[in-house]
């Protein structure tokens, strides 16, 4: 007779619920209150702002009437209908990527419920929320999150229709497809159906497969989701089909001399970083997964072969979006994204099956070490973002364009003269100006209003005598240019006389 599930046990799962209430709390007080950060978050943001007040949703605009062929658009989306029912502002354009997230922790906990017990569920959910690179992706501006959605939705919808013979369940999984693709493109499909098709190889679960997952109707539902957008940002925009399918879905990944980003540049990485990336954003979650080696093969293969095989699900939707980017030359942090629930899951299952093991696994995947550790991770973000700015790795221009709109009189600009800074725009609502061209600094002191110039101290003297004694220090910012001010002419006469 099987002993009854007592994992977590109550103490264990206690804390597991406070620590993750602890770090909801704190991604939901920095999903109000921390600013959007150059590059990626701020450009989407900005890119989104876009979309609302140009009214148009087909075409993400990198700047006006530049078209933003980079990514689909459901991310900002949903940025957009936030900041149209809330404002231009923090809460506005992540609440419904945080919403998003919700579903994700829902989803994960709804697995681990049906597969071992209600308390699995709460461990699994908890697990992911407190992984560093679901914690900060739950509330950010970008596709990453929007894509785990679709993916998960999409394993989980697989994994309940054959479990359950629910046709609801296997539109479930195409709808999910379909969400990835208007998250991120094909990506999506290249994610989520080699771990679908390896496991029913392995299992020979062929005949299951075909007859209980609802294919023609499903694919046509996919496809009827999907494909109008594509159809119509191809119309509005010719070319955009080609730059996104070869250069964003292969050169992006596997030519690191790739030249042709039009909105960035290249992220080379020597091939493996992703394993890294995977290692930092799971952490310390990932000791769990240490569970499974440390069984025995025979004793792993007999669990990941229990129960329809769920455990070989499980592993192969967690093994294979790192398997994939493995030899990528041009990888970020946040691409190990897609693998995360399937590790909590992998977590929380050792857990309770680790109960009826008794002393043979004495190794415990949810210590509260693990909880703690993300806990303080999570404090640390929360401490450094509010507190000390000027420590944060990326920096945001929220400071300075308030400093300007305190400052400013009717008729004054804002413009940088550097780097483009797309959070500037966002918190100007596009009126910030950027220039790299000292003649146009020069051209816009001439004209009516005073002029607020934001550059780097090195920047500034390097200007050329003449523009550079027309201003005057107004403010400096931890972590992002200075912002200087146009002198009046009384300041004009008091340099002449120095």
């Amino acid at each position: 007779m099987t002993p009854p599930a007592i994992l977590p046990k109550r103490n264990t799962l206690h804390f597991l619920i406070g620590t993750a209430a602890l770090i909801v709390a704190i991604r939901i007080v920095l999903l109000i209150f921390a600013p959007h950060q150059d590059p990626s978050e701020a450009r989407y943001a900005e890119i989104s702002r876009k979309m609302v007040e140009t009214h148009n949703w087909i075409t993400p605009q990198h700047d006006y009437g530049v078209p933003f062929w980079a990514k689909p658009p459901l991310s900002m989306w949903m940025s957009a209908t936030g900041i149209r029912m809330f404002g231009a502002n923090e809460f506005g354009s992540r609440i419904f990527i945080f919403i998003a997230a919700i579903a994700v922790l829902a989803l994960v906990a709804k697995m681990a419920s049906r597969e071992w017990s209600r308390q699995s569920g709460i461990a699994a959910a908890s697990i992911l929320m407190g992984m560093p690179l679901f914690f900060y992706c739950s509330a950010a501006v970008m596709t990453d999150l929007p894509l785990l959605l679709g993916t998960t939705l999409a394993m989980a919808g697989f994994h309940f229709c054959l479990k359950n013979q629910s046709k609801g369940w296997g539109y479930a999984f195409f709808i999910g497809l379909a969400i990835g693709l208007l998250a991120k493109g094909p990506l999506a499909l290249v994610i989520a159906l080699p771990p679908v098709a390896g496991w029913t190889l392995i299992t020979r679960n062929w005949r299951k497969v075909g007859t209980s997952i609802p294919w023609i109707t499903g694919i046509l539902l996919m496809l009827a989701l999907s494909v109008p957008w594509y159809v119509a940002a191809e119309i509005r925009t010719p070319g955009f089909l080609n730059y996104f399918i070869l250069g964003e879905h292969w050169h992006r990944f596997f030519d690191s001399s790739w030249k042709g980003d039009l909105y960035g540049k290249a992220h080379a990485a020597s091939p493996g970083m992703i394993w890294v990336f995977l290692i930092a954003g799971s952490f310390p979650w990932c000791l769990g997964l240490l569970t499974l080696p440390l069984r025995g093969w025979k004793s792993s293969k007999a669990w990941m072969m229990e129960n329809q095989a769920i455990g070989l699900y499980l592993l192969l939707w967690f093994v294979w979006p790192i398997a994939f980017f493995t030899p990528a030359k041009n990888v970020i942090a946040t691409y190990p994204l897609p693998a995360l629930p399937a590790a909590a899951l992998l977590i929380a299952g050792l857990a309770h099956r680790r109960q009826t093991e008794a002393p043979a696994m004495r190794f415990d995947p949810l210590h509260p070490a693990f909880g703690s550790i993300g806990l303080a991770l999570a404090a640390v973000a929360l401490t450094v973002t509010l507190v000390f700015p000027q420590k944060s790795p990326k920096g945001s221009e929220r400071a300075l364009v308030r400093c300007f709109f305190t400052e400013c009189e009717p008729g004054d600009r804002l413009i940088y003269y550097g780097h483009r800074k797309y959070s500037s725009e966002f918190y100007s609502a596009g009126t910030a100006a950027n220039t790299r061209s000292a003649d146009t600094l020069e051209a816009q002191l001439d004209l009516p209003g005073k002029l607020y110039a934001a550059m780097t101290p090195s920047a500034y003297l390097r200007l050329p005598y003449g523009i550079q004694h027309r201003f005057r220090l107004l403010g400096s910012f931890a972590g992002t240019p200075s912002l200087y001010r146009e002198s009046s002419p009384d300041e004009h006469l008091e340099v002449s006389s120095n």
